[in-house]
This record gives structure tokens, sequence and C-alpha cells, in this order.
């Protein structure tokens, strides 16, 4: 039985244009991916789009001796199929993507022994378990062909496995070794950020092709306690939230700061207005918003047209963060009584996704026993009158165990360990960093 290697490539990234040719251990990016990818003999083919600038990448290849195979480039389904030419049904096809660069000949094997010995047909190692940069999927040519010819929408042919991973079981495969926080070990390269880590990675390595993805995770994890600890996480929330009071004006120096929050765990940036709303777009990349994720403050308003300015607050956070957001934090201030019913506004925005959670401020007065049942945060408020948030924090946690609710509240980084995640505002990447350094222990309690 034949394995061949399918990895897919294209120069039109959005995130990073042009990453496929970047120089990485002296060769393009693409090249390294193939290189490894074929390092315990496996048979390798590069398939790429027949886009008139694609050729770059296809002269390329063919000029240093890898096999190239071009097609439309939305149907990346079509292409795999071109790829598989000359393997019968019975063989087998690994899906790899070019900006891998850490995957090698031997992920695939142990992929591939993993599906054999199993009873399923397709496999891949399961991403919501390993960083991102290990993504490899396993199954027969035969059963491409059968998705080639069935699989009807964009979605379907632009992604390759969806109607395959729809029509049968599968196994979702967690190589050993490989490193649980998904954050701190991405190995990926889809923005400049991630370029410079996975770099860093190859830096000084005798033998950048053959080296084991192994030893490489190792480096990577090198630089990673290096740059000191990184936060734990908990249902997705570190126990250390940027809060947006101080952000930087600079442009640079908020891209700097959000990418130093991501690189040590930091999960979520608290936003409490328009302001912090745009910077939060400004200072972040596409990349970036995918793990650095916003929980915006929303206020509740009041009156005839109440409902109506609701909506219109809702849609303007959405156009400033790219069209979703994962927490909104709606806010009465010290009227209550609207919150279910703008609570209740906002569930079709969570059924649709472009809402993650929905959560409510806690202000001085407000008892847990007001919450409404359909809150997944609870944010306590600074008290006006210079009550101690902490305890209150600990409080709404203590009376919200057992439910499934984050807890989040503003303070000091040096304070006593306490419940919850802390929002700490920062104006540059040095005083996030002893935040980071003050509650690296600490977990968002389990509620």
């Amino acid at each position: 039985m034949r394995t061949r290697v399918v990895i897919q490539s294209r120069l039109t990234s959005s995130r990073l244009p042009g990453k496929a040719l970047l120089t990485l251990a002296g060769m393009p990016l693409i090249e390294l991916v193939a290189r490894r990818a074929s390092n315990t003999g496996h048979e390798v083919v590069v398939a790429t789009s027949d886009e008139q600038y694609d050729r770059r990448i296809a002269e390329h290849l063919e000029s240093v001796g890898l096999e190239v195979v071009r097609g439309p480039l939305d149907d990346v389904l079509g292409r795999f199929v071109t790829a598989a030419a000359g393997l019968s049904d019975t063989d087998r096809v690994v899906r790899l993507t070019g900006d891998n660069p850490v995957a090698d000949g031997a992920l695939v094997d142990e992929l591939v022994a993993a599906v054999e010995r199993s009873p399923h047909d397709y496999g891949r190692v399961d991403i919501d378990r390993v960083p991102e940069g290990f993504g490899a999927e396993v199954f027969s040519a035969g059963v491409l062909r059968e998705a080639a010819a069935r699989a009807r929408s964009a979605y379907d042919r632009e992604h390759v496995t969806p109607w395959i991973r729809r029509s049968g079981g599968e196994l979702l495969f967690v190589p050993d070794g490989a490193p649980t926080d998904l954050y701190a070990y991405r190995c990926t390269v889809d923005c400049l950020d991630d370029y410079d880590r996975v770099c860093g990675a190859f830096a000084g390595v005798e033998d950048p092709v053959g080296a084991a993805w192994r030893d490489l995770v190792a480096r990577v994890g090198d630089r990673v306690l290096a740059r000191g600890p990184v936060l734990p996480r908990s249902r997705g929330v570190a126990p250390l939230l940027l809060g947006s009071r101080r952000l930087p004006t600079d442009g640079a120096a908020l891209r700097d700061l959000f990418t130093v929050a991501v690189s040590h765990g930091v999960s979520h940036t608290l936003l409490h207005d328009e302001a912090a709303q745009r910077a939060h777009r400004a200072g972040t990349d596409p990349a970036l918003r995918q793990r650095l994720a916003a929980a915006a403050l929303v206020a509740v308003p009041t009156g005839a047209e109440a409902d109506e300015l609701l909506d219109l607050r809702v849609e303007r956070l959405l156009s400033h963060l790219g069209g979703r957001v994962d927490t909104v934090l709606l806010d009465a201030g010290d009227d209550r009584r609207r919150l279910p019913e703008a609570l209740a506004r906002l569930v079709d925005l969570r059924t649709s996704g472009l809402v993650g959670r929905l959560g409510v401020v806690v202000r001085e007065g407000m008892t847990v026993d007001e919450l409404p049942d359909d809150v997944g945060w609870v944010h306590v408020a600074r008290s006006r009158s210079g009550g101690d948030v902490t305890a209150a924090a600990r409080e709404v946690t203590s009376r919200l165990r057992g439910r499934d609710v984050v807890v989040s509240h503003e303070g000091e980084a040096d304070a006593e360990p306490r419940d919850g995640a802390l929002v700490v505002d920062a104006t540059s990447s040095d005083e996030l960093l002893d935040a980071v350094r003050q509650v690296s222990g600490r977990t968002v309690a389990a509620l």
C-alpha cells in the first residue's frame, strides 16, 4: 500500500501574503515543508492553484526537483484528486498544509499507524488538543475520489475533507510528546509573529530537513520559557485579562502589547468603550484576534427607544471587531430591571455565532440571585464607594459555583490570590509581563 503526501499551498494568504516563498532555514517555506514531509521516504506532491501568480511556487519547486500539480484556486478538493493520480483506491493520501514546517515524515508515519490500528478509514491530528502547526489528515484515495464526485458545496470543495468527515467516523489522534498548551507552542506560520517564532525554532539547526518534530517543539518550548511564564487557561479563559483603560495610542506599541499578551497566554481584552473596540481591531490582525478575544462592555439603554439603541450599539461593536465578538457584557448601571430583556434580545446573535457568550456587569448592591440563568460571564465592576472588589468577586464566585460561568474583576496583580480572572490595565508590554509573573500560578476558578 502506497502513501502519498499532498501539501496544499498558495501565495494569496490573507494574513501573510506570499508566505509560501518566505525564506525559512535557508529555503522557501513551501520547499522546507515538502522536504520535511518526505524525510522518511514518502512520496510528496505540492498542490497549488492555476492562478498566474502561483506559477512562482510551481517554478521554484520544479527547479529543485519537487513534484507539483496545479488546479482551481477554490476547488482544493479537485486539486487533491489530481495530485492522487496513479494511486489505487486503497492507497493512502495524507493532507498537509504549506504553512506547517514543524510537521515531518515521522509525524505522518505516527498518524498512519494510528489509523491502521483503529476501525476508521479516516484520521486526523486533533487540533483541539494539539497546537496549530501539527495538522495532518489521512484517508484513502478511493474515499477522496468519492468526495470529489459527491461534494457540491463551495465549503466542502475548498476545505477538502468535510464531506469525508460527515460520511463516516474519524480517529482523533494526539501524537506522543505533543505539547498540550495550544497557545504557547503554536508552530504554524499564519502571521509575522508566527514567522518570527518558527524562524527562531529552526535557527542554528544543523539539518532543518531531517530534524525531528519533537526536537523542534522542544526548541519552541525553550523560547517560550525564556520569555517568561505562560498563563494556564480554564475553559479558554486565562487568570489574567488585559484591561483597555490605558491602552497605548501609538500603533506600534499597541501591536507589541497585544503580541506579548498572546505570547504569554492572555486570553481576552476587556473593552470598556468604543475607543477600546477600535483599538483592539487596529492592534490585532486576524490571526491575533483568534487568540486574543474581546469581552466588550455594552451599556444597556433606557427610554422609549431602548431596544433600537441597544441593537445599534451591538451592531457598532460587531463592526469595530470585524463581525464577531467572543463575549458581550451588558452593563445596566444602577438600573438592573432591563437586564433580562436585554439579554433575551441578544440570544439570536449568540445562536448565529456572532457572539460567543453573553454576560453581565455586576455593580455594588446587585445580588447574584438577580442574575438570569442565561449568563456565561460575570464581570464584577469596581465599587464607586471604594469597597473591596476582590471580596465581591470571591463572593460571586462562591455563589455561582456549580454553574458554567466565568467571573472576572479588576484589581492589582500583586494583591493576594483571588477567585476569578483578574483584569489589569497596562500601557506597555513590560507592565503586562510584570502582571503575568504575579498571577502565573493561578487558574480561573472552575465554577
